[in-house]
């Protein structure tokens, strides 16, 4: 039996609810299910994603194939990295952390960000220090 990860749609028209569950791809979209791992609604902002990453994993272990959303859902909740990592063996870096969405390396400042190291002159004494050395 091939197992699919993939979202059920609930909720009314126009108002979406999605549920995360393991299915039996020959099974209907809102048709039964073999587990719910989680839910999604992209109506809030930000996009409410819950996801029990053992119950993830415990499927992906399995073999179970996500679908497109279902992979960009997992992901974004660090599950596929985690994933990864385990099938190559290798422990997860702890440098990389994923919080709602964001990697510990994308939340480094950039270049312009750095904060400069603070002198022991302030500003202004250095101006009246350079136009000192300037009136010699």
């Amino acid at each position: 039996m091939a197992v699919r990860i993939r979202l059920q749609r609930h909720g009314r028209k126009k108002r979406p609810f999605y549920r995360l569950v393991a299915a039996d791809a020959r099974a209907q979209r809102d048709g039964v299910f073999l587990e719910r791992l989680g839910h999604y609604d992209p109506l809030t902002d930000p996009a409410d994603i819950v996801i029990d990453e053992e119950k993830a994993l415990k499927w992906l272990r399995r073999g179970a194939q996500p679908s497109d959303t279902a992979k960009r859902l997992l992901s974004k909740r660090g599950i596929i990295m985690k994933f990864e990592y385990e099938k190559l063996g290798r422990p997860m870096p702890e440098d990389v952390v994923v919080e709602e969405g964001v990697e510990a390396d994308d939340a480094q400042p950039t270049d312009a960000e750095t904060v400069k190291p603070e002198t022991d002159s302030s500003p202004d004494e250095v101006v009246s220090e350079t136009a000192a050395e300037e009136e010699e």
